[in-house]
């Protein structure tokens, strides 16, 4: 097994955009990366043979490009380096330097093309195995055409990563705890990007194992909780008790660490925790809970809502018997969908928001029918798929509507969504309405205090 001298990568601090935590949910949304710089420590000796130069000039190239503080110099010498000693048995430390500097620079994609070509010079290379493993899940894109093959490159990389590493002795001059502090954070990246592969194939018992592993080894990380709590929410049939804890661990994480995307976990949180309790009760508790522990401890249960009692609202009652049953999942869950999946539903709502669909023609209406849905904006219970109505498009929110449509699919966490195929059956108005216009500024008056008048 080849022997990597360069720089071990300690730690990768990237972290999701604004919409990546509820993109990671269902795969949706694209995600985006922001890299900032990274620590290193130099890797200890090992005893097998050692790379060789082959000449001083081209050790005195390569110590240049080592030693060179300018990034965009560095990749200058590093290429110069690649390209006149193309053979050298230090081309792959080469590439990781760029790998490492382009990570400095910001440029994300250039990283990971560097990468890959230090594993192409080593197959065996920790620190571009670790660090391909780790940023993949971040840059990922479930509607790629590719999607497929670059999930199977990912958790053969990953695999092979922890194969590399279990190989891997112990140098002479570092204690076991030097040699368990390096091993473990590294276990825990490829545990992580084998977790999340099998989460976007769907597989989540391998998935849960995968991240259970990883956990293990790092249990401080926001996203690896995060995803390990997605895959106990989309199992067959949902482990809410364990998805809703680890969820809130990694907002706890987050909230501790200042991590960014910890807003949108907590909004996705607070979704799907009201989405089964029936409200947000206790949801605080739990939070402060998961900081100290990082796992549930024994008992620990979310009790699941009471069955909606009748309202005396035909649309709320009408859609609660339609829908809640769905939300628990399990056969009865699968009977009721078998049962709706294809009928007409004909209810009505207030407008949450319209958007055009990625199907042409196509627009999405959001309707709010619950209390709870009217409450929050981007939370609705209808999505209804209107291709033959443009004028949709002119509908604001809060608009009163009816609608009837067939029922199409539905997705129970984080909120129960039922997405119908149909149209908004009441009058649509002809053009958008028109925004108000905005008040003339007036210049600020200062006024005296008024006199009060007393009597004696």
């Amino acid at each position: 097994m080849k022997k990597t001298t360069a720089l071990w990568i300690l730690t990768l601090l990237v972290s999701l955009s604004a919409s990546a935590a509820a993109a990671e949910v269902a795969g949706r949304a694209a995600r985006s990366v922001w890299l900032p710089p990274v620590s290193h420590l130099q890797a200890p000796p090992q005893a097998a043979k050692q790379p060789q130069w082959k000449s001083r000039d081209e050790y005195d190239a390569y110590n240049a490009m080592a030693t060179e503080k300018d990034l965009n110099k560095k990749i200058s010498l590093a290429e110069a380096f690649l390209q006149k000693f193309a053979t050298s048995d230090f081309k792959s430390g080469a590439y990781l330097a760029e790998m490492q500097t382009y990570f400095q620079l910001n440029k994300g994609d250039q990283a990971i093309e560097a990468g890959k070509k230090a594993l192409e010079a080593d197959p065996d290379n920790l620190d571009a195995l670790a660090f391909l493993s780790y940023v993949f899940p971040f840059v990922f894109k479930a509607e790629d055409s590719e999607a497929t093959s670059k999930l199977s490159r990912a958790d053969s990389d990953a695999h092979h990563g922890l194969e590399v590493l279990q190989k891997l002795e112990r140098p002479a001059n570092a204690t076991d705890e030097q040699f368990t502090q390096y091993v473990k954070p590294k276990r825990a990246v490829f545990n992580g990007a084998i977790g999340f592969a099998a989460l976007q194939r769907k597989d989540y018992p391998n998935s849960i194992t995968a991240f259970k592993s990883a956990v293990d080894d790092n249990p401080s990380d926001v996203y690896t909780f995060y995803r390990l709590g997605l895959a106990y929410m989309y199992s067959t049939p949902p482990d809410y008790d364990h998805a809703l804890w680890y969820i809130a661990r990694a907002v706890a994480l987050a909230k501790a660490s200042s991590n960014p995307a910890g807003d949108e976990i907590d909004k996705f949180l607070k979704r799907a925790y009201v989405n089964y309790h029936g409200n947000d009760q206790g949801l605080a508790d739990t939070v402060t809970q998961t900081a100290s522990a990082v796992n549930p401890p024994d008992g620990f249960k979310v009790a699941p809502m009471e069955v909606p009692k009748p309202t005396g609202d035909a649309n709320k009652d009408g859609f609660n018997t339609m829908t809640f049953p769905l939300k628990l999942g399990g056969e009865k869950a699968q009977k009721t969908w078998d049962s709706l999946k294809g009928q007409e539903v004909a209810l009505g709502g207030a407008v949450d928001g319209v958007e055009k669909g990625s199907d042409p023609n196509t627009y999405l209406v959001r309707i709010d029918i619950l209390d709870q849905s009217k409450a929050v904006d981007g939370v609705y219970d209808i999505e209804l798929k209107d291709s033959t109505q443009p004028n949709v498009k002119n509908l604001r929110k809060g608009d009163l509507v009816r609608f009837k449509g067939t029922a199409d699919s539905f997705t129970a966490t984080p909120s129960m969504i039922l997405t119908l195929v149909g149209e908004v059956t009441t009058d649509l108005p002809d053009a958008p309405a028109a925004k108000p216009k905005p008040k003339p500024k007036t210049t600020p008056t200062t006024h005296r205090p008024a006199h009060k008048t007393t009597t004696n």
